[in-house]
């Protein structure tokens, strides 16, 4: 009888310390590829209308954030209810954010070499 209560107990225990994404809820790694996407669409608003003072801020940010979530196949409302539920445990949005910086530091340490061969090229074949 002890010995059910315990297996029990431990079974209990590692069904309960498991992380799992509750239903409605955008995984973590495709929320990741959508956060990344939605900043990237909010910095080229921002481009958008300094280039054109006849674009509104929010009217660029509202129609990019939209084809954000037309090419990731989710709605408005799957977005804001996952992204406050990552909100809410900052442990897991930490986790992307992170995963982001690191992805895009290793994606910009790959070009500044090519960058720099280019420029040595082209200096080169100027001479």
């Amino acid at each position: 009888m002890i010995r059910c209560i315990v297996i029990i107990s431990i079974s209990v225990f590692f069904y309960s310390c498991k992380e799992s994404t509750p239903s409605g809820i955008i995984k973590p790694k495709k929320m990741q590829e959508v956060l990344w996407d939605v900043l990237r669409a909010d910095a080229l608003s921002q481009q958008l209308v300094k280039s054109d003072s006849a674009k509104s801020l929010a009217d660029e940010s509202v129609k990019l954030t939209k084809k954000v979530f037309l090419i990731h196949n989710i709605s408005e409302e799957q977005f804001e209810k996952s992204y406050t539920y990552y909100t809410n445990h900052p442990d897991i949005m930490r986790t992307m954010l992170d995963s982001i910086n690191a992805q895009q530091t290793r994606k910009s340490n790959l070009e500044i070499p090519l960058t720099k061969k280019r420029m040595l090229k082209d200096t080169v074949s100027n001479k």
